[in-house]
């Protein structure tokens, strides 16, 4: 379940990036790897690279530049809109770790 809510975020994400000219300029030349780490689950990752999010992998990577750290169940709310990222982050159902400047970006995702 959440590897396919994983692979629709990222899908809207990219169609969301080609359609705004001005969010593809800020992610431009930008390139760094997302680790989605499922407390009650399996982990993924994928890479942001030029304003376009890459495949979805299963498993672990060396030295992600952020890390997403949820439940199953507060992602899939996450996705739904009945839980809002900033207060699954400061109910610390989210974790984020990474700059902060990755993290702001990061939120767009959502």
């Amino acid at each position: 379940m959440v590897e396919q809510l994983l692979r629709e975020a990222i899908e809207k994400f990219n169609k969301k990036v080609a359609d705004d000219p001005k969010l593809a300029k800020e992610l431009e030349g930008m390139k760094r790897t997302i680790q989605v780490e499922v407390t009650d689950g399996d982990r993924y990752h994928f890479v942001l690279e030029n304003a376009r999010v890459g495949e979805l992998v299963k498993g672990e990577t060396q030295a992600p530049d952020v890390r997403v750290i949820a439940s199953s169940e507060t992602l899939t709310q996450l996705w739904t809109r009945e839980l809002r990222p900033m207060k699954a982050f400061a109910t610390r159902k989210l974790q984020l770790k990474g700059s902060i400047e990755d993290m702001l970006r990061l939120r767009k995702f959502f």
